[in-house]
């Protein structure tokens, strides 16, 4: 009876370390996707780049999300789309935090170049697109 005693005292103990793991594993997944601009996903794709991320089979997979949903993934969708927000989840966690900020601010850099550039050309080319000539699109197209 010892035995089954002893045995049964390390499965629990297992458990809790295999619960607290669990959590950093998504934590490190969650980051990797976020910080790799992979921050929306449909299920599937979210259970392939987990499978891809940590070489588990597909019932961890499983288990990694749906450790991940009852930790709250899943009131971050997208209704329209179906997709979970990987960012969303990250924020509402506090798993990235400086990062994003980091992240929001270099892509509305990037986009505020993008429409300044958009302005440039269309104030030299002319606002009707349609009559933008090939030369002119490659141009905007490649940054030449």
């Amino acid at each position: 009876m010892e035995q089954t005693e002893l045995k049964l005292e390390l499965d629990s103990k297992d458990e809790i370390v295999s619960v607290e793991t669990d959590e950093q594993k998504i934590i490190e997944i969650t980051r990797k996707l976020v910080l790799t601009a992979k921050s929306t996903l449909l299920e599937d794709d979210l259970l392939y780049q987990i499978i891809k991320l940590t070489k588990c089979d597909l019932t961890t997979a499983n288990d990694i999300l749906d450790k991940m949903k009852e930790l709250g993934l899943s009131v971050c969708t997208n209704y329209m789309m179906a997709e979970y927000s990987l960012q969303m989840f990250a924020e509402m966690r506090g798993y990235v935090t400086e990062e994003l900020e980091q992240l929001d601010k270099k892509s509305q850099e990037i986009e505020e170049k993008a429409e300044k550039r958009e302005s440039q050309f269309m104030e030299k080319y002319g606002t009707d697109r349609s009559k933008w000539s090939d030369e002119v699109w490659e141009e905007f197209e490649n940054g030449d």
